[in-house]
């Protein structure tokens, strides 16, 4: 076998393992592939109700992580959706399970508008925003990408951004990072797999 086949061979093996392979079925060498990917730690945000939250908050609870915004056109509004009814269907399970709504848009989502967007879901659905360094600091820890783009018209904005849902476990270590596009049956089976 060529070397270079063979190199990308074991470059590629563990990465396919990692993402196709249920939680409870991958090596120990893509579970610390996932601990060492150093997505996740210490927040510091404003909840929906206008409370100081940190990644503390919720004591003993995986946390399900999703960076998005309000006004998005698409993304946001469809997980969310997709998730309010993967909730549903984990049953009493849901409850060792926080939810978390981050804005990528701080000066739009106002405790208040983020209230009002995530009551339109599940309604475990916290909705978390903060000062624009606030949000910063969070995207960086979570390995976030967002960025503002600007309408031709110059009147408006969208915010471009990733938009994948990790799941942490109550003392922090990212467990699974949940593909949006992904069938609802697939988040809900890599999600009882940890409950």
């Amino acid at each position: 076998m060529p070397r270079i086949i063979r190199e990308i061979g074991l470059w590629f093996v563990p990465v396919v393992l990692l993402v196709l392979a249920p939680a409870g079925l991958r090596p120990a060498a893509a579970e610390s592939t996932l601990a060492m990917s150093g997505v996740g730690g210490a927040f510091s945000l404003v909840d929906d109700n206008g409370k100081p939250v940190t990644e503390k908050s919720w004591p003993g609870k995986l946390k399900l992580v999703f960076f998005g915004y309000t006004h998005c056109p698409g993304v946001c509004p469809m997980t969310l959706d997709k998730l309010s009814g993967v909730l549903k269907k984990l049953g009493p399970s849901a409850a060792k399970l926080q939810p978390l709504f981050v804005t990528t848009d701080p000066e739009r989502d106002t405790p208040a508008v983020m209230k009002e967007y995530v009551g339109h879901f599940d309604p475990s659905i916290v909705g978390l925003t903060g000062g624009t360094a606030q949000i910063k600091a969070a995207e960086d820890v979570y390995k976030v990408y967002a960025a503002k783009e600007e309408n031709p018209d110059g009147k408006d904005y969208t915010v471009d951004h990733s938009a994948y849902l990790y799941l942490m476990s109550p003392d922090d270590k990212l467990l699974e990072i949940l593909d949006p596009d992904a069938a609802a049956e697939v988040m809900l089976k890599k999600l009882q797999a940890h409950l």
